[in-house]
């Protein structure tokens, strides 16, 4: 995504149910400060995923990002843009950006573990949690959203410790129905028109 500095971006994040207007601060690669016009903060952690939305016209261009640092005396939040870009061979669904938490359990557990997850494709996502997990260990996620409620098996693929107590993993999800499946997939192919939707609400 191109984004031009002049520009008001959109911002989504799992924390709230609206559009954040925010203003570009600075922009030097793939590190950018904005500043949201509202001048509220409290919505935002350290690691949080977020989507940044670009609007130009009916055109509507999305990335990912996650949150480095948080300057409540400027109001000003720092995030870091990721590259989401998989070589065409390696890639057979293709990503959304998202910002969503999600539940899950190890198998033969009752303890539940939140995420928050970062991007996500038909079959697989990428979270972020302080729970950690082994590679290969078999997980129960549950993904509730404004109209459905997705239960997913899911296996870690692979781990990545960021700081102190906090991981990334790549999750693979398996073991759904096909009814699931086609309900899942209308839900991602939808993730434009539904940002296009809360445009008008964005504050």
């Amino acid at each position: 995504m191109i984004i031009d500095p002049q520009r008001e971006l959109l911002l989504n994040i799992y924390s709230i149910d609206y559009l954040l207007r925010c203003n570009v601060v600075e922009l030097a690669d793939k590190n950018i400060k904005l500043s949201p016009v509202s001048r509220k903060l409290d919505m935002f952690q350290v690691f949080d995923p977020v989507v940044l939305i670009s609007v130009d016209m009916n055109d509507i261009q999305t990335t990912s990002a996650d949150v480095t640092a948080i300057d409540a005396k400027s109001g000003i939040v720092s995030l870091y843009m990721r590259n989401e870009e998989v070589p065409v061979e390696r890639r057979v669904f293709e990503r959304y950006p998202v910002s969503l938490m999600v539940s899950a359990r190890k198998k033969y557990s009752n303890r539940r573990m939140q995420m928050l997850v970062r991007n996500i494709s038909l079959y697989g996502m990428m979270v972020v949690s302080d729970s950690e997990l082994d590679e290969h260990e078999h997980i129960d996620i549950d993904l509730i959203t404004e109209k459905n409620m997705f239960y997913f098996s899911g296996m870690v693929v692979w781990k990545k410790k960021v700081i102190n107590n906090c991981f990334e993993y790549g999750l693979q999800l398996t073991h759904y129905d096909i009814a699931t499946r086609h309900q899942f997939q209308d839900y991602l192919s939808r993730q434009k028109a539904n940002f296009a939707n809360m445009i008008p609400r964005a504050r």
